[in-house]
């Protein structure tokens, strides 16, 4: 597959499996993308809860080829409800756990993390058998046992409080050993920022287009830049809306993009040359490979 002969990305109207395969083996820093959710009604079809994981399986395979060494595979994903019978209420299916615990039992990769995306405005849904859906999984894997992640460029600002505690407590040793603070000592602000946390908090995006569900851009945002540098490759087998795209090219990163929808293509081509043309009226910066 010829890519980036003028412009750091390069999208096409490919089963994102496929074009993860066209792509030069291990070649990627990072996988990311939100695939279809288990037993949603979209216009793809219904992936049933019960085959969610065969569905998946050859975009993992495809991942896992594609990715160096020390790449990542981040999935955000939710878990959507049984439908109910005259015998049983729409139970939630746990087929992101099982996904969860097969990536690190077949497919051999390793978790960092599962963190939440809180959403402040979930969309309404009528159930009245258990609370309100507010939030979505994000399954982050790495290839290699020992990884290494940049949690400076996802720091968070201090809350007041922190700051205020920080300036005028002492930290001492408990009595009974039990503690991480081995003799006394104060605590000094990290000027980056407090350290990043597992939960994000972002609402739903309100966007209005063609694609039935874009999602915002900070959950994008944060593993481009906590799991690559400029020039790295970034991929996103199931594009969309384009929005990790777009997001990969304000932060100088090369993007591969896939969907096998062509009007989800030719939205992303807009959205992504809006952005890469920004990006170089701002700061003339030229995005060149970046190689392990």
């Amino acid at each position: 597959m010829s890519l980036f002969d003028e412009k750091p990305y390069c999208i096409r109207c490919i089963n994102g499996s496929e074009g993860l395969l066209a792509l030069p083996k291990k070649s990627v820093k990072l996988v990311y993308g939100s695939p279809p959710y288990p037993n949603a009604d979209r216009n793809y079809g219904v992936w049933k809860s019960d085959k969610y994981i065969d569905k998946l399986a050859p975009f993992i395979d495809a991942s896992i080829a594609a990715l160096r060494e020390d790449g990542f595979l981040v999935i955000n994903v939710k878990a959507n409800r049984e439908k109910h019978t005259s015998k049983s209420s729409p139970r939630r299916s746990l087929v992101i756990e099982r996904l969860a615990i097969l990536l690190e039992d077949q497919w051999n990769l390793h978790c960092v993390d599962i963190e939440v995306w809180v959403k402040g405005n979930p969309v309404p849904t009528g159930l009245r058998c258990a609370c309100q859906d507010a939030y979505e999984q994000i399954l982050w894997f790495s290839i290699s046992p020992k990884w290494n992640i940049n949690l400076d460029a996802i720091r968070r600002p201090y809350s007041s409080h922190s700051l205020e505690v920080y300036k005028d407590y002492e930290y001492k040793p408990r009595e009974n050993g039990l503690s991480y603070v081995r003799k006394k000592k104060t605590i000094q602000p990290n000027t980056a920022g407090a350290l990043p946390n597992n939960v994000i908090l972002s609402g739903v995006s309100n966007a209005k287009g063609v694609h039935q569900a874009v999602q915002p851009s900070a959950l994008p945002e944060k593993y481009i830049k906590a799991t690559t540098s400029e020039g790295d490759l970034v991929v996103d087998p199931w594009l969309g809306s384009g929005t990790t795209g777009v997001m990969a090219i304000e932060l100088g990163r090369r993007f591969a993009g896939f969907d096998i929808f062509q009007e989800y293509i030719d939205l992303s081509e807009a959205k992504m040359d809006e952005a890469w043309q920004g990006r170089r009226r701002d700061n003339g910066t030229v995005i060149t490979e970046n190689t392990p």
